[in-house]
């Protein structure tokens, strides 16, 4: 981790905020700029990042905000995707559950270094990192437990590359409403979100913003001086405790509706795509440097005359 001081945090989710997906490669004729195409999906979907929006991810950095990458993904998606990322002073995956920051030795060609100090603070709940190249079956923690129960009962699981969070997938004969059910009776340790009809379940601890909330204290930067880039359900959370939050694009209709409750604690691009991403970041930067300004504004504070 840089040992630079911050002014600002801005946390940017991955998908719908930095890398978009079109249905279809003819849209590649509507994008302006340069973008650097992702590998296909294994649903055939095609992802892009544009040139400009990694440039100015690193013009905020320059301005110095730390930039975070913040993702409910599982690790080897996160880490398969670095080479398209913008360059970050922290990156998160498993809906809060691992941490990584570049690593200063530069002794690899992607050097990063864990934060154990936050494993460990999930251990009670995920078990001992030591654990994780044993089956989900065979570990211990009450997120296992968790695990092994909704196994028992038929559920669908998936934690391939998980060690901190494992995620519910559509199951067949199971509705609706018996996955609230199980939901509801969720150990109080562990919280639950949504995003595209899965469910993810993970410490109550982490989640996105338990992992922001740590990398604020321990970069000094309060909530009032961070942002998210975000678009999706499981990005509200952590909206609700920035100073504001800005969306390349809308994800869900519980970001719209929150968008319309709170008009002013959100920033909604009226362009898309790419567009979208690179309009926000310019947002971003002007809404830190107006708190700059109003740090400036700031009367000093007169210390109390001495007794006569």
């Amino acid at each position: 981790m840089s040992s630079r001081l911050f002014k600002h945090i801005c946390f940017s989710d991955i998908d719908g905020t930095l890398v978009h997906y079109l249905d279809d490669p003819a849209q590649l004729q509507e994008i302006v700029g340069d973008i650097l195409m992702l590998p296909q999906s294994s649903t055939g979907r095609l992802g892009i990042i544009s040139q400009a929006s990694l440039a100015k991810a690193a013009e905020l950095r320059r301005a110095g905000t730390a930039v975070v990458i913040i993702s409910g993904a599982r690790t080897s998606t996160v880490l398969q995707r670095l080479p398209y990322l913008p360059a970050a002073d922290a990156i998160i995956a498993e809906n809060g559950g691992r941490i990584w920051y570049p690593d200063p030795s530069g002794l690899t060609m992607c050097p990063l270094k864990e934060d154990l100090q936050w494993r460990q603070q999930l251990a009670d709940v995920t078990g001992p990192p030591d654990q994780d190249t044993l089956p989900p079956l065979d570990r211990k923690g009450a997120l296992w437990d968790w695990f092994r129960l909704l196994h028992r009962d038929g559920w669908n699981l998936d934690a391939n590359s998980y060690s901190t969070a494992f995620r519910l997938t559509k199951t067949p004969n199971k509705s609706q409403e018996q996955l609230q059910a199980a939901a509801a009776a969720l150990p109080a340790c562990l919280a639950t979100s949504t995003n595209l009809g899965i469910a993810d379940f993970y410490p109550r601890a982490s989640g996105k913003e338990g992992a922001a909330a740590y990398l604020m204290r321990k970069f000094g930067v309060p909530a009032s001086r961070c942002a998210v880039l975000c678009d999706d359900d499981n990005d509200l959370e952590l909206a609700a405790i920035v100073g504001k939050a800005f969306l390349p694009s809308i994800g869900a209709p519980s970001v719209e509706a929150a968008v319309v409750a709170h008009p002013e604690r959100f920033v909604v691009a009226d362009v898309k795509w790419t567009a979208g991403t690179e309009q926000m970041l310019d947002a971003v930067q002007q809404h830190f440097q107006q708190l700059d300004r109003q740090d400036q504004q700031q009367p000093l504070s007169v210390g109390t005359a001495p007794a006569r």
